[in-house]
This record gives C-alpha cells, sequence and structure tokens, in this order.
C-alpha cells in the first residue's frame, strides 16, 4: 500500500530549500521533522496562502522580496483562486443533503 502526501504539504514546504537572492548566506538543510514543524505552526490561513503561491510557482522568500505593488498583484489572484473554489464548491454541494426520515 502506498501513501500520497499531494495536497496534503503545499510544494513549497516539500521542496528543497533555496537560496534567496535577498540574502547571501544560504539555509541550513531542513530535516523533514523540521518541515512538518513549520507547517504544522501555521494558521489555517497561513497554510492556504502557502498552498496558492506553491500553486502559482512563489515562494514565501519570493513573495517577500517582492516590492508591495508585485505582492499586491499575487495578493489579488491568491483571492481570485479563492473566489473560484468557493464557486466551485458551492455548485458542487447541490443535492447532497437529503431527508431520509420520510
Amino acid at each position: 500500500m502506498s501513501v500520497s502526501s499531494t495536497g496534503f504539504l503545499p510544494k513549497s514546504i516539500l521542496a528543497a530549500p533555496t537560496t534567496s537572492t535577498a540574502t547571501l548566506t544560504p539555509k541550513p538543510a531542513q530535516t523533514a521533522e523540521q518541515k512538518f514543524l513549520e507547517y504544522a505552526k501555521m494558521t489555517p490561513a497561513e497554510r492556504m496562502h502557502a498552498q496558492m503561491l506553491a500553486e502559482l510557482g512563489v515562494t514565501e522568500d519570493q513573495f517577500k522580496a517582492m516590492s508591495p505593488a508585485d505582492q499586491q498583484k499575487i495578493e489579488d489572484k491568491i483571492r481570485d483562486m479563492i473566489k473560484k473554489q468557493v464557486d466551485n464548491g458551492s455548485k458542487k454541494r447541490a443535492g447532497l443533503i437529503t431527508d431520509k426520515s420520510v
């Protein structure tokens, strides 16, 4: 039996750490335990933000290094992605509730 973690952790958390152009010192390599604990300490909003950034192919370090205008563009894209998910999710739920007491 194989277990897949796809969708559980954002790709940015699972990916090997990359050096940022903003810092000259490389980050020390993280163990799987450290990556998991870092993810577990995130709030649900932070997890969603990290997941959406990963879907856009942007790391948290890259996001922080962006200008405020570029960050706003990314935030707008994330907002649109969330709206689409909500719209798609509400459409799928129609008719799922059934009264079996009759």
